[in-house]
């Protein structure tokens, strides 16, 4: 059977009566389809500016790994280590492959069939045999449509997988942000543990002498118990996070023994842009992904729109031999297009180019509010750093130096200067949390301009201590 088809195809109304350069098209652009994806990968990382390792050997560490590990690690050496090891990073570029398979799969013309028969009539008749040749014109001549479909549904993937590796690195910095706060915390814990045990053992040397009763040491006792669960939470918070953070990177083994550089301190000054919406906007890649879905939404309704109207032509040929003699025929079979004329994959294809357009449109919306949330946040969390770090800390210490002073006078005992100590600490650790909430926003404002607006953990995070509330525990 050879399907044909009329060729007053929308795509080919410039090349009316040239059907014979149309299929040799069609020939050409089915044999130039690879199914490489060197190509798929340099394009995702043109767009995530960053180089990808070619995964070869699936279960392998890649050698820069160990190099990056056998150093303390900076933020942007973790981001690195996750696009090298995180085994999500290998199945976002792996389902590259789904579509590239479609598009090459949608660029191949089918398959010519060859029919052969032989039979035997019996008594003096000689064997007779059939042989017969098929090809589908029709398919082989919507190829060009049908690839193009599959270009659009290619495109939408190569920015999805961008979009997912740029996931992956900002949750690996709020991954590697976590970390160093949860150990500037753990620090901050046991150093007020180390505190109320000074007070402990003071008000036991006290009550020794007879200058501290029963309850007061027992309040102290307490205090010391309770500051030792809180460095227990501390190291089970950091040990969390840094779990978390092997995660992200993709590691296990030998490799999780790695150790962060430096501590978590302020982000860099960054100033409020009245242009940060429309370059958000320009730089998403979801709306990108958003809008290449509706083209290819729309050219279904093209291919739906021809495949509906273009009559099928079943033409079979077939020759006999019978004896020495050679018969030759045809046959020509139309379907006319009076029911069938895809009316429903084209209300299908219409109605998801207008899903795509209005999800488009509603994702404008939200990454320009995504934009402007985000500023509010890095602006006020960045004040709140720099207030603790530049007023309160600092009255904070100076209140600490001015008790000590009066110490030494002899104006005031030895549990105010620990109550003054604490304090200090506990300012330390509120400021620590308002740092770690300033990195975040940061991070957030940088994925919103690398092009994605995905609610991560844009959140505030959870105060270990407002640093506001004095001392309750001193005499």
């Amino acid at each position: 059977m050879i399907r044909m088809c009329s060729l007053t195809l929308p795509l080919f109304l410039r090349e009316r009566g040239s059907f014979p350069a149309i299929a040799l098209l069609a020939l050409i652009s089915s044999g130039c389809a690879t199914t490489s994806m060197s190509g798929e990968v340099s394009l995702v990382e043109k767009r995530i500016n960053a180089s990808l390792p070619r995964f070869d050997v699936p279960d392998t560490v890649p050698e820069e790994v160990e190099q990056l590990i056998g150093k303390p690690l900076t933020a942007d050496d973790a981001v690195r280590i996750a696009m090298l090891a995180n085994r999500d990073a290998r199945a976002a570029l792996a389902e590259l492959g789904i579509a590239r398979g479609a598009y090459v799969q949608a660029g191949l013309i089918p398959n010519p069939q060859l029919e052969f028969g032989i039979r035997d009539p019996g008594g003096p008749q000689p064997v007779q045999i059939d042989l017969g040749l098929e090809l589908d014109l029709t398919r082989t001549v919507l190829t060009p449509l049908r690839t193009g479909v599959a270009e659009a549904v290619l495109d939408a993937e190569r920015l999805k997988a961008a979009g997912a590796l740029i996931d992956l690195g900002y949750r690996t910095r709020l991954a590697f942000f976590d970390l160093q706060a949860a150990q500037k915390r753990l620090e901050l814990r046991n150093r007020a543990l180390e505190a109320w045990q000074a007070s402990w053992e003071t008000a036991n040397e006290l009550a020794k002498q007879g200058n501290l009763n029963g309850m007061q040491v027992a309040n102290e006792l307490a205090q010391v118990e309770t500051a030792r669960l809180q460095v227990a939470e501390a190291e089970n918070a950091m040990l969390d996070a840094r779990e978390r953070l092997t995660r992200q990177l993709g590691l296990h083994g030998k490799f999780v023994k790695y150790s962060l550089a430096g501590t978590l301190d302020a982000p860099p000054p960054s100033e409020k842009d009245a242009l940060s919406e429309a370059k958000a906007v320009q730089a998403s890649l979801e709306l990108a992904e958003l809008q290449s879905r509706a083209e290819a939404a729309s050219r279904k309704v093209g291919l739906a729109k021809t495949e509906g109207w273009v009559p099928d032509l079943n033409a079979g040929f077939h020759g006999e031999q019978d004896g020495a003699l050679w018969e030759l025929g045809a046959h020509l079979t139309v379907s006319l297009p009076v029911f069938d004329q895809q009316q429903g994959r084209q209300l299908s294809s219409r109605s998801e180019y207008d899903v795509m357009r209005a999800r488009a449109e509603g994702q404008a919306l939200l990454v320009r509010s995504a934009v402007r949330q985000t500023l509010n946040r890095l602006e006020s969390s960045t004040r709140r750093s720099k207030h603790y770090a530049d007023r309160l800390l600092p009255a904070r210490r100076k209140a600490l130096e001015e008790t000590v002073l009066q110490y030494n006078a002899m104006q005031l005992g030895v549990f105010q200067v620990l109550s003054a100590q604490r304090a200090v600490t506990e300012t330390e650790l509120a400021q620590v949390d308002a740092t770690l909430d300033a990195r975040r926003a940061h991070a957030a404002l940088e994925l919103l301009l690398a092009g994605r607006s995905s609610p991560l953990e844009l959140g505030m995070v959870p105060s270990s201590s407002s640093g506001l509330t004095t001392d309750q525990g001193g005499h």
